[in-house]
């Protein structure tokens, strides 16, 4: 590569002191005290914390802007923001040599070199980078004057960025409503004066809310469905957990095949959410946070009252009904049975439900080629441009 004027090679060693974290153990952890930043807090912000309470010495302390850099199993550097706390280990706090390099040009000259780190990591269980081995990484810095230029010509850059994956996230949210606008109208279209306009209860043999009993992780007894576990009116069984409970009792919480399962405690976005549980091998349950709509089959498809529920004819009624509290937004078995249901004739539902499947893959193929990982591209360039002296 040919590298612009006045760019100087150094090793990233020569140009910043790299601090460890402390090798807490979770003998040192305590209910009260400061938060201890793990690997996970830094890729993940809504991970909890672990707290000390102990003597730390300052090595170890973390404030608002310093600049973190994790050498084991994931590979990143960060910019702190979160409030004064302790390192643990696997993460270097990094104090730049201010004559040679600014630290936010050093924190995207790390991010730049993510790849090139990955060559000399090592190990089975978790690959890490040794700090001999980083500290020998050759990089090449501009004069400051050009490095603090370059960093406010990035930081404009991923303000774009930034703009357009808002743009993206509000074009999903969008596909995912169309399939469920697009029922909507459909039912809206119909002649009511065919068929009454009931309620969601008229139309229910059995409402039941689930167990309270705790799950597992260690996949001992029956599968159980959570509020996590309702997606966009699907069911999503990619993250599991089990429940152990006695024969006798668990006949009150199996599912069948066509029964829905509606969300009664969640976001406002999410609360009141359904999803039809059908094509599931073996015996499932079901969580307290979720009821269980056993359908008349006399009267209504599963299929098609699912599609009421998540659509706007059961999204303004939980809008207009759900009571809000502390972080969360609750609807009741019983007001949910209140909920208004358009019930045309079966034939009529089972036409509804097809047209719905006709959507579904419109809607699916929007929504992936919006979720395309052209923005990770978009700032790896940005971030390769910069560091080539072409921003």
């Amino acid at each position: 590569m040919n590298w612009p004027q006045g760019w100087h090679e150094f090793k990233i060693g020569d140009v910043a002191q790299y601090l460890n974290g402390k090798a807490f153990k979770p003998s040192d952890w305590s209910t009260t005290g400061i938060p201890i930043i793990r690997i996970q807090n830094l890729t993940d912000p809504n991970k909890p914390y672990n707290l000390y309470a102990g003597q730390i010495e300052d090595r170890y302390r973390v404030s608002n802007g310093d600049l973190l850099i994790s050498w084991s199993a994931t590979l990143g550097s960060f910019i702190w923001n979160g409030g004064d706390a302790v390192l643990n280990q696997h993460i270097f706090k990094v104090i730049p040599d201010p004559r040679l390099v600014d630290k936010e040009f050093l924190h995207y000259l790390v991010l730049n070199i993510l790849d090139e780190m990955a060559k000399h990591t090592h190990g089975l269980a978790m690959k890490h980078i040794t700090k001999r081995k980083f500290e020998a990484l050759v990089i090449k810095l501009p004069p400051l004057a050009e490095q603090r230029r370059i960093v406010a010509r990035i930081k404009e850059c991923m303000e774009r960025v930034e703009e357009i994956e808002a743009l993206r996230a509000g074009a999903i949210e969008e596909a995912f409503f169309l399939g469920s606008a697009v029922f909507a109208d459909h039912v809206e279209s119909l002649n009511h004066s065919d068929f009454g306009s009931t309620v969601l209860g008229d139309a229910v043999e059995e409402c039941k809310y689930g167990t309270s009993i705790k799950a597992n992780t260690s996949g001992t007894g029956f599968p159980i469905l959570r509020m996590g576990n309702i997606q966009n009116g699907r069911l999503d069984v990619s993250d599991m957990k089990h429940i152990d409970l006695p024969e006798n009792e668990a006949e009150r919480y199996v599912l069948q095949h066509g029964d829905i399962l509606i969300n009664r405690t969640n976001s406002l976005e999410l609360v009141g959410k359904s999803a039809v549980f059908y094509g599931l091998e073996g015996q499932w349950v079901y969580a307290s946070y979720l009821v269980r709509l056993r359908i008349d089959r006399l009267k209504a498809i599963p299929e098609y009252v699912n599609a009421v529920i998540n659509s706007r004819i059961g999204r303004n009624y939980v809008y207009r009904t759900a009571r809000r509290a502390i972080g969360m937004v609750n609807i009741n078995a019983q007001e949910i049975q209140r909920m208004p249901l358009p019930l045309p004739s079966l034939q009529e539902q089972e036409k509804l439900v097809q047209q719905m499947a006709e959507v579904e893959p419109i809607v699916d193929e929007l929504k992936r080629s919006f979720s395309s990982d052209g923005i990770a591209h978009l700032r790896e360039s940005i971030l390769r441009k910069a560091f080539a002296g072409e921003l």
